[in-house]
């Protein structure tokens, strides 16, 4: 470990011992990690409730059925705010205080942090562009079901955050 940490990161080599402990788990990486985590926990139970049902393509297949239970019993799209967390995880790994590639001094470099930045935005926009699918979807889900759509949507107001949105 010692030997890679001073290949990729040259200001890991620079320091005392006692200051290289905060490199390896800054409170952004463990957050980020934590985003990921959790975000790909919703994913999977996600994909497990809908089984067959599941598309990456907003569609209506042929014998659809209205799924009101497990995560979908909690908000209607909660795959996509797995999605949302596993992205914004994924931006803390790099922008937090004390992340990577700013810790080791990569981000000096101008190419990089321009590199890093542009990225983040990109995670930003796909967060946005995924959450933005709900209300479409909703739509969707609302001319095929009617009533039945309707009734779910009492039941489950939220389409993300419980209490919120």
């Amino acid at each position: 470990m010692e030997t890679i940490l001073s290949i990729t990161c040259p200001n890991y080599s620079r320091g005392p011992d006692h200051e290289r402990i905060p490199l390896l788990l800054p409170p952004s990486f463990i957050i980020g990690v934590a985003g990921i985590i959790l975000g790909s926990t919703i994913r999977i139970l996600c994909f497990r409730t809908l089984d067959k049902l599941f598309t990456y393509q907003i569609t209506i297949r042929q014998n659809h059925k209205l799924i009101d239970y497990g995560p979908y019993g909690v908000v209607r799209h909660p795959a996509y705010v797995g999605v949302a967390f596993g992205l914004l995880g994924t931006a803390m790994l790099f922008v937090g205080p004390r992340s990577y590639p700013w810790a080791c001094g990569l981000a000096t470099s101008s190419a990089v942090a321009f590199t890093i930045w542009l990225w983040i935005i990109f995670l930003v926009y796909l967060t946005y562009s995924t959450l933005r699918r709900g209300p479409i979807e909703d739509e969707g889900l609302r001319a095929t079901f009617g009533k039945e759509w309707e009734e779910y949507a009492k039941k489950v107001p939220y389409m993300f955050i419980p209490g919120i949105i």
